[in-house]
């Protein structure tokens, strides 16, 4: 097997030595240098040639919808010599048409392009030396409608996951909290909120921010189109306080005993608010005009004020006992 192996690399030498590199390099160059005047003659050739502008529309007012579509690109045909056209072909150029709608939409609600506006804009982006031949569409009809706008605040309605022993930790803060929304009238009449798509945030541990897309819907347009949603989550921890309960709407001429006279409110609050919390920032009720008619002489209690940020489970008890008598 080795033998073998040292046969085949004896020939591949001998092979390689037998070759004459002389002549394969002058024959080599020579045909580069060959490729090197084909060349040079292509570029000093005039050619024919179509390539495609992209037309860029800028300042679209957003009261305004198209009710025909405009061309996205213009075709043009164009005579210049080789290497002119390997530079439209290959190089990266900014040749967008930037057509000013504002500029457009300021007469009346039917209006055309004329060729000769597009040929201006065409010539601007050609060489000196570029002849322009031909291009389409040659001019572009158009016709708009204005739109009706109305300001909606904004509604999240996608889903946030927390992760386990986290809650939110106040509101959830749209920016902006509300957008315009413009359309016909009769669609407008139909709308009260603007809602967004229904992403969602999967086990949340720390404060996050997305950007959320308004959900479109046909002939209705947002401004700003997506808005900014910060969720701020905090570790939670039980915590517990005791809170005297009250009468609401009870006559002067009345005092009522309760039994308990206070509630034990157990929730769940934020790490960073856990101190912050006091019995003072709840007030649980019961309300005369629910128990002047009652038999039993037991009611439920009602939690009316709580922080917005905690998690309020029953108070303990959840039902008192009452007793009213005449001063």
């Amino acid at each position: 097997m080795s033998d073998t192996k040292d046969i085949i690399i004896q020939e591949v030498r001998s092979f390689f030595k037998k070759i004459s590199w002389k002549k394969i390099l002058t024959f080599l160059f020579f045909v580069l240098l060959s490729s090197i005047f084909w060349v040079m003659q292509i570029y000093r050739q005039n050619f024919e040639s179509t390539f495609v502008i992209p037309v860029k529309y800028v300042n679209v007012p957003d009261s305004i919808v198209f009710e025909n579509d405009l061309p996205a690109n213009i075709n043009v045909r164009i005579k210049d010599d080789g290497a002119a056209l390997f530079k439209y072909y290959f190089t990266k150029r900014s040749d967008s048409l930037i057509v000013d709608v504002r500029d457009m939409v300021s007469g009346t609600q039917e209006r055309v392009i004329q060729g000769r506006n597009f040929e201006q804009l065409i010539r601007g982006k050609l060489y000196a030396t570029t002849e322009l031949i031909s291009y389409s569409p040659t001019r572009v009809s158009y016709a708009y409608a204005v739109l009706h706008q109305k300001k909606l605040p904004v509604i999240y309605d996608g889903y946030i996951s927390l992760a386990s022993g986290y809650l939110i930790d106040g509101e959830l803060m749209i920016k902006p909290d509300s957008v315009l929304v413009y359309g016909s009238r009769s669609a407008l009449d139909t709308l009260h909120y603007a809602h967004t798509m229904d992403d969602t945030l999967r086990d949340v541990t720390s404060e996050k921010k997305m950007l959320v897309a308004m959900r479109q819907a046909k002939g209705i347009r947002f401004v700003p189109n997506i808005v900014e949603l910060s969720v701020s989550v905090d570790k939670f921890n039980d915590k517990e306080v005791e809170v005297p309960v009250t009468c609401v709407n009870l006559p002067e001429n009345l005092n009522i005993k309760i039994f308990p006279s206070s509630v034990k409110i157990p929730f769940l609050v934020g790490l960073k608010r856990f101190n912050d919390i006091s019995a003072s920032n709840f007030q649980v009720i019961i309300d005369y005009n629910d128990i002047k008619d009652l038999k039993d002489a037991s009611v439920p209690v009602r939690i009316t004020e709580s922080p917005e940020y905690i998690q309020t489970k029953a108070p303990i008890p959840s039902e008192v006992e009452f007793v009213l008598e005449q001063k």
